[in-house]
């Protein structure tokens, strides 16, 4: 015989479906720990191989935690953040540079000691093509890196307007280190000596980076005359750095720079570093040299020409690995630069205004140069400071 079920009552009916339910989040919540298990065993194995193995660094200040800070454990190893009296609303992020970066930017130093090795990086814009009305080039081949190229239009574009003279002539800037060697073996041939005084040695030249320019001049009439920076053209050491050039080679530098006083070389560095380092009567050298002693702690705050205000500071490239961590200050924009030696210079936009600092050096003991209410020239620091018409293709064959 087949026994007949008995019927369920609501009640039974109700208990059952709620013992299903309880079945249902228990085993929800199994598999709930289960996945956060495995995912933060993944979490840590991806961290903890990087920081074994030596792949990356942490630098203390990531951005997460105020200055000032310290970290403790209670007895069951839990952290507990107590903040000091130091506490400071900096916060500081982290960015990844690779270290072949050193040899590439707008404050690289290419001298004698550091040669320029990122020729193959370099974008090279053609003047020809780029220039304004405001002033002339030497050639359809005259290209500068692309970031000088808009700065320079606009200060020659100031300066006709000015001045009312649009004869500036560039008429030297990039150049490939095969046209760098060919200028340095012709000048010695030209001098018999083993070692050129005058061009620089191939490869260490601030023209191969494509960031210097040398000026000329070219009159309505077709005749030509030389820059000398005086008179009306004084207004380019006056503000040229307000476009973020600099004049490369002061007279009162020489034994630095190993460079003689070249009144027409000007180098593109942007702002607001040319502004400190024209005010300050410093050549590049010696500005590179006191970035070094300034880190994101303690940075070096310019105040640039129209008020603006920037924190630049030094970061050491870490050499035992392929690339550098570097710390910002978070949600400030920035730009990097390497500086051709050893490390790399952040410059932080403070995104304020100020009031304008001077740093200070009358332009005349910039340049060496002093004039007189016409513009002319009273007295120069260095006997050989300006050239002779009758030599003006060997000059602007220096640098």
């Amino acid at each position: 015989m087949t026994k007949k079920s008995t019927p369920k009552t609501k009640k039974q009916i109700n208990e059952a479906a709620r013992r299903k339910k309880k079945r249902k989040r228990a085993f929800r919540k199994a598999m709930d720990v289960t996945a956060a298990v495995l995912i933060f065993g993944l979490f840590g194995a991806a961290v903890a191989y990087p920081l074994a193995t030596g792949m990356i660094s942490i630098n203390p200040m990531t951005g997460q935690e105020t200055l000032g800070t310290v970290k403790e454990t209670d007895e069951n190893g839990e952290f507990i953040f107590e903040t000091t009296e130091a506490t400071t609303e900096t916060f500081y992020e982290t960015v990844t540079i690779d270290n072949k970066d050193i040899y590439k930017g707008e404050l690289i130093l290419v001298n004698a000691d550091y040669p320029f090795e990122s020729a193959a990086d370099a974008n090279i814009l053609t003047l020809f093509e780029e220039k304004t009305d405001s002033y002339s080039v030497s050639g359809m081949d005259v290209g500068m890196q692309e970031a000088a190229v808009e700065p320079l239009n606009n200060m020659l574009d100031d300066f006709y307007s000015e001045t009312g003279h649009n004869d500036i002539l560039v008429i030297d800037a990039f150049r490939t280190l095969e046209k760098q060697q060919e200028l340095y073996d012709a000048d010695l041939e030209r001098t018999g000596l083993d070692t050129s005084t005058l061009v620089a040695l191939p490869g260490h030249s601030e023209h191969e980076s494509g960031y210097a320019l040398d000026f000329s001049l070219f009159f309505p009439d077709g005749s030509s005359g030389d820059y000398d920076g005086t008179g009306d053209y004084n207004w380019i050491d006056e503000h040229c750095a307000d476009y973020g050039f600099i004049l490369r080679y002061p007279a009162d530098k020489t034994e630095i720079t190993k460079i003689q006083y070249e009144a027409w070389h000007y180098r593109y560095v942007g702002k607001p570093h040319a502004y400190y380092i024209m005010q300050s009567g410093i050549c590049l050298e010696e500005y590179i040299d006191q970035l070094k002693e300034h880190t994101i702690e303690s940075p070096l705050e310019i105040v640039d020409s129209d008020g603006s205000a920037y924190a630049v500071y030094y970061v050491p490239a870490e050499t035992d690995k392929t690339v550098t961590y570097a710390p910002l200050l978070a949600d400030h924009p920035y730009t990097i630069s390497g500086n051709n030696a050893d490390g790399f210079i952040i410059t932080a936009d403070l995104q304020e205004k100020r009031e304008l600092v001077s740093y200070t050096k009358p332009v005349e003991e910039v340049t060496g140069i002093t004039t007189d209410e016409y513009g002319n020239v009273v007295t120069s620091k260095t006997s050989d400071a300006v050239s002779s018409s009758t030599t003006t293709t060997t000059v602007y064959a220096v640098g």
